[in-house]
């Protein structure tokens, strides 16, 4: 009899147990939904859109938020509490609307640099960066028309194009000025102060190894590689997809120029400016690095300061400064070393050398010139 009644005594604490071991767990469960999904421009949702328990408001790590809304594609962590418990929660923020591209057909003379990217208009619904590209081949130096495209991607993927029409109109002769200051061409031959040997092979110069171009050291007006040489393009490639990458967005804006090219280009800079001011920031036809084929300027996407000393201060300029020579590029015209190289402080112009010597120009920061580096001077 005893036996069966503590039998019974602990069947019912085991169903009393675990009545209530269910009853506590059933009161005290925090049931909430740990993904969400919205649009770009959907209000951020509150509390009671996760769980329909009293908890606390979620905390947002990294999401900018105007107005209760979102114009920022990604993912983001948020955490809400409960009876003093921490929970996470994922808010994914999509954008399926691709930019919209306003773009008309453009001119330019013959020879003479254009900025495609300044006439063009490109708006989002989101407030992420666009990469906005000039798709095509076009040559300023040879007249006719031109049928391109302007493709624009927004950081969720979104991907527009429209087309237009460039002209590039006939060649118009530009004669040198009378009174334009002849090229000394003073050093051509020996060793430099740094006893590099100096070569010349077919009209180039080459010091250790290294072609050079600058006021003392020209290129035959003949010398026309046809663009950028393919050793450019190639590290180029790979330093554009590394900066992609890091969302930032790297773009050619002006590469390679001819001699005839530059012979307009400084010729119209010095009518407008004089010769004194022009050479301070336009090379003497044959004294460009561009016609070298191993310079180009660059600018980010959709950058109102495209070839203004300010681009140091965007992320696109920053970022080339600390980075590009990783990749065999220096920044060829380094602020305060206007004396040494003759040229103002052009963030924007990028030279390419190999890692090797880029490392040692870049400096850890502090940049040197190819004239210091090499022992030369730059003077016409």
């Amino acid at each position: 009899m005893k036996k069966k009644i503590i039998i019974i005594v602990i069947a019912i604490l085991v169903i009393f147990g675990g009545v209530s071991a269910f009853l506590i767990y059933k009161y005290n469960k925090f049931d909430y939904k740990k993904n969400i999904t919205i649009k770009i421009g959907d209000k951020i949702p509150n509390t009671s859109d996760y769980t329909k328990y009293k908890a606390s408001k979620i905390k947002w790590s990294k999401l900018k938020i105007e107005d209760k809304t979102t114009y920022y594609v990604g993912e983001y962590l948020g955490k809400i509490s409960y009876h003093k418990k921490s929970y996470n929660i994922k808010l994914i923020v999509k954008d399926d609307k691709a930019p919209e591209i306003e773009v008309s057909d453009m001119e330019t003379d013959f020879g003479k640099d254009i900025d495609i990217l300044s006439n063009v208009k490109v708006t989002d619904n989101s407030k992420d960066k666009i990469n906005t590209e000039v798709v095509g081949e076009y040559d300023i130096n040879k007249s006719g028309e031109y049928n391109l495209k302007i493709v624009s991607t927004d950081k969720g993927n979104n991907s527009s194009e429209k087309e237009f029409k460039l002209t590039v109109k006939n060649e118009v002769v530009v004669a040198p000025a009378p009174s334009q200051p002849a090229s000394k061409n003073r050093v051509k031959t020996g060793t430099t102060s740094k006893g590099y040997t100096i070569e010349n092979r077919d009209g180039l110069y080459y010091i250790n190894g290294i072609l050079i171009v600058n006021k003392s050291y020209d290129l035959p007006s003949s010398y026309n590689p046809g663009g950028l040489l393919s050793s450019f393009n190639s590290a180029f490639g790979t330093m554009k997809s590394a900066a992609s990458n890091e969302g930032i967005y790297l773009n050619i804006g002006s590469g390679f120029r001819s001699y005839s090219t530059q012979n307009g280009l400084y010729n119209r800079y010095a009518a407008r400016d004089g010769y004194a001011a022009a050479d301070t920031y336009s090379a003497r036809p044959g004294h460009s690095e561009h016609q070298s084929g191993l310079a180009a300027d660059i600018k980010g996407p959709n950058d109102y300061l495209y070839l203004n000393q300010e681009w140091i201060n965007t992320s696109e300029g920053q970022w080339l400064n600390n980075n590009c020579y990783k990749y065999g590029f220096i920044i060829r015209y380094p602020k305060g070393k206007e004396s040494i190289t003759g040229y103002i402080y052009e963030p924007w112009h990028i030279r390419y050398v190999g890692v090797d010597v880029a490392t040692q120009l870049y400096n850890g920061g502090n940049w040197i010139t190819l004239e210091e580096y090499l022992g030369i001077d730059s003077k016409y």
